[in-house]
């Protein structure tokens, strides 16, 4: 089922399923199209922009009208090579947690950015300069480590309060209760969990090229930068 409205740059369309990620979570949204099934309609909606909005809805935003209507059944086709990339940047993010902690740093991950150029994770706390310079070669070798050793990333439905058990303690809100007792996606990269809605890779050899870019301080937080080698 399909139903499209009109906005003021373009059209938006919700189906009652869809492949597309929506935009959130430190990752872009998915591109691709939507063509009537069957063969019908004359031609294909270009999905731009996929976003979810505070209803649970999904919409496909695009810049044409869309050449079926309302009740149409319609075919999804996801962008395969930009969904790829997303997922690989937004694991690597993930990966870094780890390879943090395996540098023998404790500072709790609270922000994640993965598009490109730009990416990078933020941690609460500061270090000072010595510190932060002394880690990039630590992160490097053990990011490298990692993916050198095709860890297998895990997807899995838990119950909000049986978060801690599934996840470090940095990676979720102290107070369990704010998961409410629905059911939450937790995602393992690199062997450690952690609530995500997003795409990832298969396993850590899937990621090939990590740079470690740079740990810098800002503000009141530690942001370290990277971006994929092709």
């Amino acid at each position: 089922a399909v139903r499209a409205v009109e906005g003021g740059t373009g059209w938006r369309i919700a189906l009652d399923q869809t492949c597309f990620h929506p935009q959130g979570g430190g990752q872009p949204a998915d591109s691709g199209t939507l063509t009537e099934a069957g063969g019908g309609g004359g031609g294909a909606y270009a999905v731009t922009m996929v976003k979810k909005d505070p209803a649970g809805i999904v919409w496909h935003e695009g810049a044409s009208e869309p050449p079926f209507g309302k009740g149409a059944t319609v075919r999804c086709d996801v962008d395969e090579p930009f969904r790829r990339k997303n997922a690989r940047v937004h694991s690597a993010g993930h990966l870094i947690d780890v390879a943090m902690a395996r540098s023998g740093c404790t500072l709790k991950p609270t922000k994640g950015y993965h598009f490109t150029p730009g990416a990078y994770v933020e941690y609460e706390g500061k270090l000072d300069a010595a510190e932060r310079d002394a880690l990039v070669p630590k992160v490097q070798a053990a990011m490298d480590e990692l993916i050198s050793a095709g860890v297998p990333t895990l997807v899995k439905t838990v119950e909000g309060p049986t978060l801690g058990q599934h996840c470090p303690a940095g990676s979720i809100p102290e107070d369990p209760t704010l998961w409410g007792v629905g059911w939450v996606r937790v995602v393992s990269v690199g062997g450690q969990g952690c609530p995500c809605g997003g795409t990832h890779v298969n396993d850590t050899k899937e990621l090939g090229g990590v740079k470690v870019e740079a740990i810098k301080g800002k503000g009141k937080v530690t942001r370290v930068s990277y971006t994929m080698i092709d």
